[in-house]
């Protein structure tokens, strides 16, 4: 019996052909080969050790401050995720200062190049809005521009901390640029916004307020020196009407700030008896005075005093 022949399919060499397409071929999948390694570790890479490293060559607790990042990881065009993120005071009893689901770091490229870390882009997720903030420094000059949007200030353990009883919500966005030259104090000026903002339930001293409702409130600040400059405060609603400016010079523990504060405040189209008669407890201007000359409100934000 006779076996039918096989006719085996012949190997191309392509490293044989003279046209250097087989050259090409393989460095291709070297580079393929070494992008995947790349990748592999780029993403493998410990980086939250070495945020922790970094976390823990700064001193806060100085300040009586802690910094906490729950976990760390390479979001590609974004920098690094820094997750759970917690600026808290050493004091146990005190509320924390922030608290970010996810805050994104950045770094500039230009100054890597370099050797250094000269600027950086963060975006902070935090209270159901975001923060975001661009950070530089040249020429012995550290500038920062901050935006802030869509912010619920309700969910601020902090803001809550601030009065006795009640509670306060709105939503905050704004912005706010810092700079400081060597080691001088730093300067700050901004603009802040707070629309659907509410007072219920609050209590100041032995003082119960009645609900307070505002479709919008507008501040416009400064910092030098230690001191806060309330350039223009002004808050419009259906219960009531304010208007604020002056300066707080800023004290540790906050609530010993000093207050040096005018206020004019008139009701409101839909105003409540119970509002009216608040406001009645304003000290009257002087005699001779203009019917709509403001108060001062001196004192510290713990104890503060109207005349």
């Amino acid at each position: 019996m006779r076996l039918p022949a096989l006719r085996l399919p012949s190997l191309r060499r392509s490293v044989d052909r003279g046209d250097g397409s087989g050259s090409r071929t393989t460095a291709l999948y070297a580079l393929y080969t070494a992008g995947l390694f790349m990748v592999f570790m780029v993403v493998n890479f410990p980086h939250h050790v070495l945020v922790q490293r970094f976390l823990t060559s700064i001193d806060l607790q100085g300040q009586g401050m802690r910094l906490d990042v729950g976990d760390t990881r390479f979001a590609w065009w974004r920098g690094y995720e820094l997750q759970r993120v917690r600026l808290a005071s050493t004091d146990p009893a005190q509320p924390p200062l922030l608290e970010l689901g996810s805050l994104y770091v950045r770094p500039g490229i230009d100054g890597l190049w370099r050797g250094q870390l000269n600027s950086a882009q963060l975006l902070g997720l935090m209270y159901s809005g975001q923060v975001a903030a661009s950070l530089a420094r040249a020429d012995g000059t550290q500038r920062a521009n901050i935006s802030i949007d869509s912010v619920a200030i309700h969910e601020h353990p902090l803001v809550s901390s601030l009065l006795q009883e009640g509670a306060v919500t709105g939503v905050l966005s704004g912005a706010i640029a810092i700079e400081r030259s060597g080691e001088d104090e730093p300067h700050a000026a901004g603009e802040l916004y707070l629309d659907k903002a509410s007072v219920t339930d609050a209590k100041v001293g032995i003082l119960s307020l009645p609900a307070l409702h505002f479709d919008k409130a507008l501040v416009k600040f400064s910092t030098q020196g230690g001191r806060l400059d309330v350039q223009e405060f002004e808050a419009d609603g259906p219960d009531v009407k304010l208007s604020l400016s002056g300066q707080i010079a800023l004290r540790e523990p906050v609530y010993d700030s000093v207050l040096n504060l005018k206020l004019s405040a008139s009701p409101g189209p839909d105003s409540t008896e119970e509002i009216k008669n608040l406001l009645a407890l304003l000290p009257p201007p002087p005699k001779g005075a203009k019917p709509d000359t403001p108060n001062v409100i001196s004192g510290t934000l713990a104890r503060p005093r109207v005349r």
